[in-house]
């Protein structure tokens, strides 16, 4: 598959942001009545904040653009959201995965069903902790006291925080064995250029 542009350089974007979000959720601490925090502790949560507003405007963008390009397609990161491709969705499933116990991976892209889905899956992902991220930049108070919805927001964004922690895994892992495979994933996502694509491969 020939990725566009602007796909490209969005994706450049979360692999640049998302490390620096996991890595600094590591290494923060978040205000809270009566905790003392050292100065790398406090720059590494005001990171995390802003970084996640960041990526919250990336997959925003995103989405947007899944609904203007027919390259970036919508009804191929969510399949489940159409009536004509929730009927054709479970023969593909089913011959995908005949192909996996035989050791066969289909290449990624519009032969495989699986990839759109996860990819859309995991830009759902990032949608769901870049708004609860939101809730609780704005409605946290300032000694980091939370109440109600703002509690709510936190409990669930840490847990889509381990969420995505298997997500990029996961999916490293799977870019990796692509790769191996032979399937040139990495190089049609992060070059602009596909010697294959423009040669009608």
């Amino acid at each position: 598959m020939h990725y566009d542009k602007v796909t490209r350089l969005l994706h450049w974007g979360f692999a640049l942001l998302i490390p620096l979000q996991l890595l600094s959720e590591e290494l923060m601490k978040r205000p809270k009545p009566g905790r003392i925090r050292t100065e790398s502790q406090a720059f590494f949560f005001d990171m995390h904040e802003w970084v996640g507003m960041l990526a919250l405007t990336l997959v925003l963008m995103r989405l947007t653009w899944a609904l203007m390009s027919k390259e970036a397609s919508w009804s191929r990161l969510f399949p489940y959201f159409s009536s004509e491709s929730r009927q054709l969705l479970p023969s593909r499933l089913k011959d995908e995965m005949a192909g996996w116990l035989k050791g066969k991976f289909a290449e990624t892209g519009q032969q495989s069903p699986v990839s759109g889905i996860v990819h859309g899956l995991g830009i759902l992902l990032v949608l769901a902790l870049g708004i609860t991220g939101a809730v609780m930049l704005y409605g946290m108070e300032e000694s980091g006291a939370m109440l109600g919805l703002v509690h709510l927001a936190k409990e669930t964004h840490e847990f889509l925080g381990e969420l995505l922690w298997i997500y990029i895994i996961a999916h490293v892992g799977m870019a990796i064995l692509h790769t191996l495979l032979g399937h040139p994933v990495l190089r049609r996502m992060f070059f602009f250029k596909d010697k294959r694509a423009d040669n009608g491969e």
